[in-house]
């Protein structure tokens, strides 16, 4: 269990045997250190850490009682736990002698509070470097704008530990929240040369508002005191608020950036999927209309083949492949195209080879495939095949050869 302190916090353990409140040494500790002192007495001080040692840096006993010593270090589960006094107790961190003078005492102590503070700070940020790249992967793998969204607020709230947080998209010219935990009075959109979303937008800059009160184009100033607001590439932005001034940090900052990084690229990748679908639909509706046989081939995840074939084909060689194919070698009947689908359906130039088919009156006839690929985001592959029955070409295309 990590101990997450922002300004530190020190348990000074005063001794039973006196009422001597040692407010002096108390009062330069509380001015010099960047910390909060706690103080407790005897076995309450054990108590204390036993349940609540995890939030504080150090516990410092300021005599050498060796009985609570003994049970201090026995409860301390690794807290640093020094000694301003004379003791032999064992299982101490360090012994400080009065003798040394108080200024011994303090530059120990500060050093064990920044150095705790610094453990702290790394424990948290690997714990939600950790988070994040668990939901890096689900980000990345959406399907849909709404699952990259809602995969997005999920991270910010379970990996990132933000309460408000929206994550809004540009429609139009309008920033318009997508996901968000706010309340549904406060999800409202914006014009994206309004607000400071509108600005992160326009600027392409991560912005830290630390009042929003004091923030001229902050909109909604009644309701959030401080934010941060990252662009998520050219199609949004994430925003965390919160309802305190200065709540936020350049590290809150950075890791939100991390977090719009895996969200741009899956609205791209979604964008671009998007585009090559209407690409094929266009490349279809010219496919149909073709005067000459063609077929579209499209290698699925499973291995299987799907194929269509436009109506010259069916006209031309009168057999027309399955649907759904299990492979290759029952989509076509001959070598010459299984082996040309085969090995070039990811390519990235058209191929040409010359085949003998068989057409739909019986006769064998020379013909010319071209297979052109389609580009393509996944590891599968789809091309077209258009076939060429042009004798006179293709017997100029051999003499040429």
């Amino acid at each position: 269990m990590s101990r997450r302190t922002s300004s530190g916090r020190v348990l000074v353990v005063l001794p039973d045997a006196t009422r001597d409140s040692h407010e002096t040494l108390l009062e330069s500790l509380r001015s010099s250190l960047d910390a909060e002192i706690i103080t407790r007495r005897g076995q309450t001080a054990a108590e204390y850490v036993y349940e609540l040692g995890p939030t504080i840096d150090c516990a410092v006993a300021l005599d050498g009682d060796e009985e609570i010593l003994d049970v201090l270090v026995d409860v301390s589960d690794g807290l640093p736990v020094l000694v301003y006094g004379e003791t032999t107790a064992e299982g101490v961190s360090e012994v400080i002698s009065p003798s040394e003078g108080e200024s011994k005492l303090l530059r120990i102590l500060s050093t064990v509070v920044e150095s705790d503070r610094e453990q702290n700070e790394l424990q948290e940020v690997n714990a939600k470097l950790t988070a994040l790249s668990r939901h890096a992967s689900a980000i990345t793998g959406c399907q849909t704008v709404s699952d990259v969204c809602e995969e997005t607020l999920r991270a910010a709230v379970d990996a990132l530990a933000f309460t408000f947080c929206v994550v809004a998209l540009v429609e139009g010219d309008r920033i318009v929240p997508q996901a968000t935990t706010l309340r549904p009075e406060d999800q409202q959109s914006c014009h994206v040369s309004e607000g400071v979303g509108g600005r992160t937008y326009r600027t392409g800059e991560t912005q830290i508002v630390d009042d929003v009160h004091a923030d001229e184009d902050a909109l909604f100033r009644e309701q959030r005191r401080s934010a941060v607001s990252v662009p998520i590439g050219s199609h949004g932005i994430i925003q965390v608020v919160s309802d305190s001034k200065c709540a936020f940090t350049e590290r809150d900052a950075d890791f939100l950036e991390i977090l719009a990084g895996y969200t741009t690229e899956a609205l791209s990748r979604l964008d671009r999927e998007a585009a090559l679908r209407g690409e094929r639909d266009r490349l279809h509706a010219f496919f149909d209309n073709l005067p000459v046989p063609a077929v579209y081939v499209e290698e699925q995840h499973s291995g299987d083949i799907d194929c269509e074939v436009n109506h010259a084909y069916d006209a031309t060689f009168g057999s027309t492949p399955d649907r759904h194919c299990s492979s290759l070698e029952a989509a076509f009947p001959t070598d010459a195209e299984r082996d040309l689908f085969a090995e070039h359906l990811r390519a990235d130039e058209p191929v040409v080879v010359t085949l003998d088919r068989e057409t739909a009156t019986g006769e064998r006839r020379r013909v010319e495939l071209t297979l052109v690929p389609i580009p393509g985001t996944g590891p599968t592959g789809a091309a077209y095949g258009v076939y060429s029955c042009d004798e006179a070409r293709l017997s100029a295309r051999s003499e040429l050869s």
